[in-house]
């Protein structure tokens, strides 16, 4: 028993010096978890970090129709809006910010904040809705 949470320890040390040494293995990585002085402050690079490694999902829209009956004689009040398709899409951020510039890919940058914990994550926006709103004229002689 003793021997199984000795071993557990170790290990545990291990991964930390390993994962440690990873991290300040290469100028994208110093650059992005550094400590020096000059660099942007350490909660603005991590907001960063969180930033990127988001990946929004936007579902498809809901339409919605509204039919609206006016009179014969009464002009119509309500327009059809242009149409704004909106489509399903995700949106991976790749943009690195200035300070990174030893990172030359985003893989690279991803990896640095992986060095904090900040990793790859994803959300869904809100369904997007659409409404057409249809107009129709009241013939009121046809009812007589």
């Amino acid at each position: 028993m003793k021997a199984a949470v000795i071993l557990t320890f170790v290990a545990s040390a291990m991964a930390s010096v390993l994962q440690e040494r990873a991290c300040a293995g290469n100028n994208c990585k110093r650059q992005v978890t550094g400590t020096r002085a000059g660099l942007l402050d350490i909660t603005s690079r991590q907001a960063d970090c969180s930033s990127f490694q988001l990946a929004t999902v936007v579902p498809d829209a809901v339409t919605t129709t509204v039919t609206v009956t006016v009179e014969a004689d009464e002009p119509a009040k309500f327009k059809r809006a242009a149409g704004l398709a909106y489509r399903a899409a995700t949106e991976i951020p790749t943009a690195i910010p200035a300070y990174a510039s030893s990172c030359a890919e985003p893989a690279a940058y991803a990896e640095a904040c992986s060095c904090w914990g900040i990793t790859a994550t994803t959300t869904t926006a809100p369904t997007p809705t659409s409404t057409v709103t249809v107009t129709e004229t009241a013939d009121w002689c046809e009812d007589l």
